[in-house]
């Protein structure tokens, strides 16, 4: 009987742990842009400020875009007063940037979370970001920012039935409104909606059975200790 010990722990363990999934980030490439292309910024723009019209390593870009390194770490603030995450942002002055990161499951939500900047220099509408799902492209949302400065946007999307194993991809991009899109501190992630927490927990049954097992094993033990 003392070989029952291990399953029944085995198979205890496995109902408790049963229970619905935290939330997970999802990487994303080069979320901070601080990996610069291979030729680095090769243009000026003012005191410690550079940028480049270039691919951006991790990221699928063309047009008048690339990654830009306005200063403010230097003193110059005729762009940003600060950047949320090191040195260098991402830029669009016409063109898409965006990043495939998987495939979508259904009844997942997923959350993006974009800092977006307003320039200084421009005092017009910001960029825009996207979460793209299959053919469903949701909007993040957030204040906007005052010049000079960042504001994080968000935007929020459960996977239906008809989204499973459908591509999820980033997409940042310049505003009908504004001159330029400044991006920065990428993120994603994923978590189980609430109907899918339900689903996930045990039924009634099951926790009968986990007494089962428990009470068995306790019979167990007490044989064990006549023996």
């Amino acid at each position: 009987m003392r070989r029952l010990l291990p399953a029944l722990v085995i198979a205890g363990s496995a109902v408790l742990l049963a229970s619905p999934a935290a939330a997970s980030s999802i990487p994303v490439a080069n979320a901070s842009f601080e990996t610069l292309p291979a030729a680095g910024l090769t243009s000026p723009c003012g005191t410690g400020c550079s940028y480049s019209i270039d691919g951006i390593p991790g990221w699928t870009n063309g047009g008048f875009t690339g990654q830009f390194q306005p200063g403010s770490s230097s003193g110059n603030f005729a762009y940003f007063n600060s950047v949320p995450d090191g040195v260098t942002v991402a830029y669009t002055n016409d063109d898409l940037i965006s990043q495939s990161v998987g495939s979508a499951v259904q009844g997942v939500t997923y959350t993006l979370l974009v800092d977006i900047g307003l320039r200084a220099s421009d005092l017009q509408n910001p960029g825009v970001a996207y979460l793209v799902i299959g053919s469903v492209q949701t909007q993040a949302v957030g204040l906007v920012p005052t010049p000079g400065n960042w504001s994080t946007y968000t935007a929020t999307y459960t996977a239906l039935a008809a989204d499973n194993g459908q591509a999820i991809s980033i997409r940042l991009a310049v505003s009908p409104n504004g001159p330029q899109g400044d991006f920065d501190n990428v993120r994603l992630s994923n978590d189980l909606s609430a109907d899918t927490q339900a689903a996930a927990v045990p039924e009634p049954a099951t926790f009968a059975l986990l007494g089962t097992g428990l009470l068995a094993l306790s019979r167990v033990k007490r044989l064990g200790r006549k023996q």
